[in-house]
C-alpha cells in the first residue's frame, strides 16, 4: 500500500474544505471498498479525510411520505430499520444478501453508492482498463478477453 496523510473532518464544511484543498484525497467511512482498491494499487489517495463521525446516520421521515437516509448509515442499521422493513422490504433484503454480516456493519450506505466498480479488469492492474486509468495515462481500448477464454477451454458458449 501506498503512504497517505489521515485527517478527519470535524463537520460538513470542514470536508468540504480538505477535500476542495486536496483533489487526490478521498474520504473514508467505513472503507470497505477503498481500502481494498489501495491494497490493489487501484486507488492512490494522498490524504485520507475521515467522515465517519459526522452526523449523517439518520433515516428521517419526509413531508411527502419518503424517507432521507444519511450517507453514513451502516448497510445492517438500515436493512434493520423498521421504517425500511415495513416500506421497502425488498431494499432490506437486498441489503442483507449483498454482503457478509461483517461488512455490512462496517459499509455505509453513501460508500456504497460511490463504491467504484467490480470489473475484473478493473482490479487487474496489470490489464488496461478504461475506468482505471490516471491522470497523464492515455486511455486504452480494452478488448473483452473472456470470449477467448471460453473459446481455449473449448467451453461451448449458451
Amino acid at each position: 500500500m501506498i503512504n497517505f496523510q489521515y485527517t478527519r473532518a470535524n463537520d460538513v464544511a470542514d470536508a468540504v474544505r480538505q477535500i476542495a484543498a486536496d483533489p487526490t484525497a478521498k474520504f473514508i467511512a467505513g472503507g470497505t471498498n477503498l481500502i481494498d482498491l489501495m491494497k490493489e494499487d487501484v486507488e492512490r489517495p494522498t490524504r485520507l479525510i475521515d467522515i465517519s463521525r459526522l452526523p449523517l446516520k439518520s433515516v428521517e421521515e419526509t413531508a411527502g411520505g419518503g424517507l432521507r437516509i444519511g450517507a453514513l448509515v451502516p448497510n445492517s442499521d438500515l436493512a434493520y430499520h423498521p421504517l425500511i422493513e415495513r416500506r421497502y422490504p425488498l431494499l432490506a433484503s437486498a441489503i442483507l444478501a449483498g454482503a457478509s454480516q461483517q461488512l455490512r456493519n462496517m459499509a455505509s450506505t453513501g460508500g456504497n453508492l460511490l463504491q467504484r466498480t467490480r470489473c475484473y479488469y478493473f482490479y487487474d492492474t496489470a490489464t488496461p482498463c478504461n475506468k482505471r486509468y490516471r491522470r497523464g495515462e492515455v486511455r486504452r481500448r480494452v478488448q473483452h478477453e473472456w470470449p477467448r477464454l471460453w473459446q481455449r477451454r473449448h467451453i461451448p458458449h449458451r
